[in-house]
């Protein structure tokens, strides 16, 4: 996933919802509650993939620690 994991997946999650209404707006036979189905369900497995694939491996900020658990400290210290 390279280093920026959310932007990639954040990405994917847009372009596919620009799709639909691209499609929608070409005459893709759907209702509006049928686009604000598909919408919320993308959103969803965008924010699933996120949470149980992206948020491991991405480094929090507050208390930063390496695979083993160790503090990850500044060079200068």
């Amino acid at each position: 996933m390279g280093r920026e994991p959310v932007t990639i997946v954040n990405g994917i999650v847009a372009v596919i919802e620009a799709a639909i209404a691209l499609g929608v707006a070409f005459g893709l036979d759907l209702t509006k509650e049928q686009v604000g189905a598909i919408m919320a369900f993308v959103a969803a497995v965008g924010g699933l993939i996120s949470i149980l694939i992206v948020r491991p491996r991405v480094t929090p900020v507050a208390d930063p620690r390496d695979r083993e658990g160790r503090r990850l400290v500044p060079a200068s210290q």
